[in-house]
């Protein structure tokens, strides 16, 4: 049968012209609905620990923590030797220069520059607190990146949907929890809105709990759930299947002016198929409520600080698992910490301990081993919980930094590590030999990772960095 020709037709005319409108019926909503899909969510975790690496005020100096081995075949260092078995889902940029100044003294401008690369004001309006040392300080002067990449949105970001869009595709769009951060001032805060806005970690373990999941009920059964989405998944390509083979058909049978609109509805299949790909519901098969933390007035004093410890980084996993938020901070201690880690045999808080006239290293490297062993048991959790073709960790970025290069205020090398795959947007399992970059564009990297691509810039320290060349 010749077909007629036919001059701007509709794609539903064309379709039942053609004798396909059962075929395609399902095909044409989901195209229209091509922005709707739910991908895996892509995360970001930041995890900060007091004080930089053991150094010590004696003639010992500091340790030399440089990872041993090639980029990708190589051994932690002591500090962050509990990571190994993750070595292949992590990056080690060692070398970088903290992109942190401003008034106070190192732990303050550092607690106020690691994740914002801004600088640390001088007092005013109102603000002034003791910035070490006698030195006078004010607030943060930008935001942090965990707060960038939450006001921000697109298809390659944690959120689709913008902070003031009346479709929130989580309850929280950042959480912010911590341990024993001390009352505020502009040593113990790490996370910034913006300029002058700190914000502040809930630090009640039981608190956050019951904020978190005293009204949640999770799925009866992920797993099903999971399996439908899956399901549905695979009916939804088979049926983009069968359209591509009809539409490839017809391009032999309709005219030079019909052609181009079958070629637009393939491509458009195709970008259909990719995102297919990465379909799944918000909330992961491993999406559960964990134990309730005990009843506040057990955590408030220093015995304590494991335990508590151990029930904030336990909701980590379920929070990110059940979409709770997708961004969060999570902030043990702070600085010029006063925890004495009597667990490990101590009886000289932290920070008194770094700066004694004796060489401290090992205590001081055993401390930073204990965080790294609490790091890696939230990490071993989330990697635990399988999201497609991946983990939940795989689908994250969790970033380990601290507020000083080393514990005699040096800025450089700074110890930080990055964990997880942010979805496919880091190549893991490598250690970097960065000496003395800017650790502003490890920050941009961290943006352009998490979807913010066009991003060449953060704060005010070392501006227009770019991202760091080595992560690519």
């Amino acid at each position: 049968m010749k077909l007629p020709r036919r001059r701007g037709l509709s794609r539903r005319a064309l379709f039942q012209s053609l004798g396909l409108s059962a075929a395609l019926a399902p095909f044409v909503p989901l195209l229209n609905a091509s922005g709707q899909e739910v991908k895996r969510p892509k995360r970001l975790l930041l995890f900060f620990s007091p004080d930089g690496s053991a150094d010590s005020d004696s003639s010992a100096g500091p340790i030399d923590w440089k990872p041993v081995g090639t980029e990708t075949d190589f051994t932690l260092h002591q500090i962050q030797a509990p990571l190994q078995p993750l070595a292949g889902k992590l990056v080690v940029p060692w070398g970088l220069k903290m992109s942190v100044t401003g008034a106070g003294e190192q732990h303050a401008y550092g607690s106020a520059g690691m994740f914002t690369g801004a600088l640390l004001k001088e007092p005013g309006n109102g603000v002034d607190f003791d910035g070490g040392n006698g030195h006078r300080t004010g607030w943060g002067s930008g935001p942090s990146v965990d707060q960038i990449v939450a006001a921000a949105a697109g298809p390659d970001m944690p959120y689709s949907e913008t902070p003031d869009s009346a479709a929130q595709e989580t309850p929280y769009r950042t959480l912010e929890l911590g341990v024993q951060c001390g009352s505020p001032n502009s040593v113990t805060r790490i996370i910034y809105k913006g300029d002058d806005q700190p914000l502040h970690p809930e630090t009640n373990p039981q608190a956050a709990f019951d904020r978190l999941f005293a009204n949640f009920t999770p799925p009866s059964d992920p797993a099903a759930a999971m399996a439908a989405a899956e399901q549905k998944k695979r009916e939804q390509t088979s049926v983009l299947d069968l359209v591509t083979g009809d539409l490839n058909r017809l391009k032999k049978r309709v005219s030079s002016e019909e052609y181009p609109k079958i070629e637009a509805h393939l491509n458009g299949i195709r970008a259909l198929e990719q995102r297919l790909d990465t379909l799944v519901p918000e909330m992961s098969a491993g999406c559960t409520v964990p134990v309730r933390p005990d009843a506040s007035g057990k955590y408030a004093n220093n015995a304590n600080f494991p335990t508590e410890t151990a029930a904030v980084l336990g909701m980590i996993p379920a929070i990110f698992a059940c979409d709770l938020t997708r961004v969060a901070s999570v902030q043990l201690s702070c600085g010029f910490s006063n925890v004495t880690h009597t667990w490990l045999g101590h009886d000289t808080p932290h920070h008194t301990m770094s700066h004694e006239d004796t060489d401290n290293r090992e205590k001081l490297m055993a401390i930073d081993n204990w965080y790294a062993t609490q790091l890696f048991g939230m990490l071993q959790a989330m990697d635990a919980i399988e999201e497609g073709d991946g983990t939940l960790l795989d689908n994250t970025l969790v970033v380990w930094g601290r507020e000083l290069g080393t514990t005699s205020h040096a800025m450089q090398p700074w110890p930080v590590v990055l964990i997880g795959g942010a979805r496919g947007a880091l190549r893991t399992g490598r250690f970097l030999d960065v000496n003395k970059e800017p650790s502003a564009k490890l920050l941009v990297s961290i943006l352009q990772a998490m979807g913010m691509a066009s991003t060449t810039s953060i704060g005010n320290v070392d501006m227009n960095s770019g991202p760091l060349a080595q992560l690519a």
